[in-house]
């Protein structure tokens, strides 16, 4: 029989959701926004040269913009699906269990072994705990009762990789 080790309830705000897509896209998009700053950089020294070059105006500017656009583009693209849900307000319930977790939505229940999760992050207000590479769980530190935050941290480090901000 498992132990019931914490508890923790999170209620999604526009803050959080903004700070996991953010979260969530920076290591999602780490490798195109290296190549596209890259090329971005290629297309404003190539659109700067042809201005010096006295190329015409439309040919050193077009790629001046699309250079900018490469490398600025990229780092706000968690925006779109961010906008798409921030107003949603769902609360979830944990239950953390020394072998296994437990996740109460509003009309389900869903069973996780700690051996069967990718991944925890922790950042300075919550867990985020990924089931798959699109799929995680939210939990909100300030809302965890049963046990500390630092038994918590122990317990999730102990069964799950687990990485900090």
């Amino acid at each position: 029989m498992s132990n019931l080790i914490a508890k923790a309830k999170t209620t999604t705000t526009p803050k959080l959701y903004l700070e996991f897509f953010k979260d969530y896209y920076k290591e999602k998009t780490k490798a195109l926004v290296i190549i596209t700053s890259v090329i971005g950089v290629i297309a404003i020294l190539v659109g700067l040269y042809g201005g010096a070059s006295n190329w015409n105006i439309f040919a050193s500017a077009v790629p001046i913009a699309a250079g900018a656009m490469l490398v600025i583009y990229p780092r706000f693209i968690y925006r779109r699906p961010y906008n798409s849900v921030k107003n949603n307000k769902i609360t979830t319930r944990f239950e953390f269990f020394d072998d296994k977790m437990i996740e109460y939505g509003e009309s389900s229940k869903e069973e996780y072994k700690y051996s069967d999760l990718m991944k925890v992050r922790e950042t300075g207000d919550y867990f985020y705990i990924y089931h798959t590479r699109e799929n995680a769980s939210v939990v909100d530190k300030s809302a965890v009762t049963g046990a500390s935050v630092d038994e918590l941290r122990e317990l999730l480090r102990k069964n799950v990789r687990f990485q900090t901000k």
